[in-house]
């Protein structure tokens, strides 16, 4: 095979191990380093060198393990109800204000008026909090649907909404401004009508 190649496809191996660690999601940076480790054996067969396939070889399996250790471990997460009047909901929106607000720009001047919150848990550690204005017919008006970004890919939302189902909500009305949320909502079987996401169980 041309040299030049070679060199290419070992650069690409480096490059993706190296992208992988600036992934603030753990599932990102395992499934982005497991590409670049495969690159990298590839590279290694190729060239010979079976100290750096054999190691490479082990990365793969060791991200393998915890990826599937990650989505195996979902039932880890706890919906547990909360109100913006007690200090552990307050503290956990003040120290991510900023990436709140990065998602949620208008969230500070609506986020009192809520009367249905849960804090959601991964085992005894807060991972992200829901917050909406319910109505008396029971449907929620979204004012925060926020996860932090270690957990974004930890199918929080698909849990959060069915311990939502199980309790009984029917409705769900998103209308909230929300940066990098649509993609989100539409995985979460939100459907657009007019300016809102609406979710019916």
């Amino acid at each position: 095979m041309n040299q030049i190649v070679l060199e290419i496809i070992g650069y690409i191996g480096s490059a993706l191990v190296l992208i992988s660690f600036l992934m603030a999601s753990v599932i990102k940076l395992r499934v982005v380093n497991s590409c670049g480790s495969v690159v990298c054996i590839l590279y290694g067969f190729l060239i010979h060198a079976y100290p750096t396939v054999l190691m490479n070889a082990c990365l793969l399996l060791i991200n393998c393990y915890y990826l599937v250790k990650l989505f195996r471990h979902r039932e880890n997460f706890s919906i547990i109800k909360s109100s913006y009047s007690e200090e552990c909901m307050r503290f956990f929106i003040n120290d991510n204000k900023e990436d709140i607000q990065l998602f949620f720009p208008d969230f500070v001047h609506v986020i009192e008026k809520a009367n249905f919150a849960r804090l959601i848990f991964c085992k005894n550690q807060i991972v992200g909090l829901f917050a909406a204005i319910q109505d008396e017919d029971g449907k929620l008006c979204v004012l925060l649907d926020y996860t932090v970004a270690q957990y974004r890919d930890y199918a929080v939302g698909y849990h959060l909404f069915e311990d939502l189902k199980y309790e009984g909500i029917k409705k769900i009305e998103f209308q909230q401004k929300a940066n990098y949320h649509e993609k989100y909502l539409n995985k979460m079987g939100f459907k657009k009508v007019d300016d809102a996401f609406i979710k019916e169980f």
